[in-house]
């Protein structure tokens, strides 16, 4: 039996007011609902098909180097290009283009892997693009265009996270300039990495320093 003096508990004004609004919104509470976990399931299917999607890419890639391992650098190009293409912006298919470029420059193909690198430089990871820009510069120098290889060290400089790097690319930049003939843009790039005295770069850079304002001997 209840007891009178003890009152019973009755919904305050807010929750009565709260149920009566879901009551009336009971059809757009329950599509709400739905709406939202079809978000959580389309969010779940898209994660999980990249990883299925990278997990493919790795295969093939692997598959590819295969070609290239025995030598048969035709066939190599082949399987390397299928992957570069299909699985683009991938880490896989960066490492594709990047051994697609390698293989073509085995071949004397120096342009053809340019070609292949541009194509994967903007949607290529981001830890991948300084050593795309790296290995452009090599063809660019193999191709004695010595302006266009420093622009592309300078990239990677830009893009790289590591100090070291940096320095480094900075300093072939500044080599190629050399050999382009470009003093001016040797110089500056020569100069900043002087000033930095505990860099990996600056005995070098204050030798190609002294060698560039260097006065010609005269007889």
């Amino acid at each position: 039996m209840t007891n009178p003096s003890i009152p019973t508990k009755r919904l305050g004004a807010d929750e009565e007011s709260f149920t009566e609004w879901l009551m009336l919104h009971k059809r757009e509470v329950s599509w709400a609902i739905i709406a939202l976990a079809i978000v959580v399931v389309g969010y779940w299917y898209y994660e999980r098909s990249q990883a299925l999607k990278a997990q493919r890419a790795e295969t093939a890639y692997f598959q590819a180097r295969q070609s290239a391992a025995v030598g048969n650098l035709p066939l190599a190009v082949s399987d390397l290009q299928k992957v570069a293409t299909r699985y683009e912006g991938t880490r896989a298919g960066a490492q594709a283009s990047m051994t697609l470029a390698q293989a073509l420059f085995q071949q004397q193909k120096f342009k053809e892997g340019i070609v292949a690198l541009k194509k994967a430089e903007a949607k290529a990871p981001a830890d991948f693009r300084p050593s795309i820009h790296v290995l452009e510069a090599a063809g660019y120098e193999e191709l004695k265009d010595f302006v266009a290889a420093a622009e592309q060290y300078k990239v990677a400089a830009t893009e790289t996270k590591f100090p070291a790097d940096k320095a480094q690319y900075q300093a072939y930049a500044a080599r190629d300039y050399m050999a382009a003939g470009k003093t001016e843009e040797a110089k500056a790039i020569w100069t900043e990495l002087a000033k930095d005295e505990t860099g990996p770069m600056a005995a070098e850079a204050k030798v190609r320093l002294g060698e560039l304002l260097a006065k010609p001997m005269t007889a």
